[in-house]
């Protein structure tokens, strides 16, 4: 998906989630943070740490993220993910809420490069909305 086709996935939607671990959750709430600069509906669903610990610990780690989608979201909204593997557990089941998504995964096991990529990928969006 182009960048420009990525904005306008963005602006057709009616609210924007994003969500990474680690590196990752860091790009995502800086990308967030870009997003409610340009005007844009945005929350990061790596952000709250008290809904992140009561999903983990009544549910499991692995729904952190999609037990908010499924409250907060709908099939209008964007979910953005940024991974380096793809594989974490709570990324796949954020992938299986109904809604459309963005996958910015890593190409090379060299996750402190991926992780500069998504922040560069993050910026372009950001700089054409």
């Amino acid at each position: 998906m182009s960048i420009g086709e990525i904005v306008k996935a963005i602006k057709n939607s009616r609210f924007v989630f994003v969500c990474g671990n680690g590196g990752s959750a860091s790009t995502a709430e800086h990308f967030t943070n870009d997003l409610f600069s340009k005007g844009i509906w945005a929350i990061c669903l790596n952000s709250n740490t008290a809904i992140m610990t009561m999903i983990a610990n009544d549910f499991g780690y692995e729904y952190v993220f999609s037990k908010q989608l499924e409250v907060y979201g709908n099939s209008d909204d964007l979910l953005i993910v940024f991974s380096v593997s793809g594989t974490s557990p709570n990324i796949v089941e954020a992938l299986k809420v109904d809604m459309t998504h963005l996958k910015i995964f890593g190409t090379s096991k060299n996750f402190g490069r991926e992780e500069d990529r998504h922040l560069k990928i993050a910026h372009q969006i950001a700089n054409k909305l």
